[in-house]
């Protein structure tokens, strides 16, 4: 398998795990339990893929946005504004890359750091379609921000438990070198007779 062949079945793969389990959760709080509040697992999810191969990212940012407006049963104004908060949320490509993906992963803080900056960028820049889209009062931006916070924190777990996982929350083309050169230095003192 080439490494753009991996990177592909990677983004797939993350993206069929988002339609399933996001389609189970809003299906779980509106039809099943009628719930009002619900957990979308789309920010732990875009984390993860943008640590993992930067600006591929923005596919998800795309489709993740369609889907969860699509399975609300939203209408046009609601697509326009979820996607420009999920391509507002690409700008914290520009944090990934200042403090350095190493840096990120390592350390809870750093970790928390990206997590919340990706929030408020996705959430204000919903607040801010939204004002602009659908005419809302500029408080909208704080009730974007508040009403998703049983997300965030559901965000903040899944990054706990995906940082001591091996190469889960890892730049992807680095983890793949080293990996491989580690098997190189196991393999390299076996002869085949």
């Amino acid at each position: 398998m080439t490494f753009k062949q991996y990177r592909n079945l990677d983004l797939l793969i993350f993206i069929a795990m988002y339609a399933l389990c996001e389609y189970l959760v809003i299906k779980a709080a509106t039809a099943w339990f009628d719930e009002p509040y619900s957990i979308s697992i789309m920010l732990p999810l875009l984390l993860i893929v943008m640590m993992r191969w930067d600006r591929f990212c923005i596919i998800h940012a795309v489709v993740y946005a369609l889907l969860f407006v699509f399975y609300q049963g939203g209408n046009l104004k609601q697509y326009l504004i979820y996607l420009i908060g999920n391509l507002g949320f690409m700008l914290n490509l520009l944090l990934l890359k200042k403090m350095g993906k190493d840096k990120i992963r390592n350390s809870f803080f750093n970790s928390l750091i990206y997590l919340l900056s990706g929030y408020i960028l996705m959430e204000g820049f919903r607040g801010i379609a939204s004002i602009l889209i659908a005419g809302s009062d500029a408080a909208i931006i704080g009730q974007f921000i508040f009403s998703d916070m049983l997300s965030l924190v559901f965000a903040i777990l899944v990054i706990i438990v995906v940082r001591k996982q091996e190469g889960l929350f890892a730049d992807q083309k680095e983890y793949l070198i080293e990996v491989n050169s580690k098997k190189d230095e196991i393999d390299g003192g076996w002869q085949d007779e």
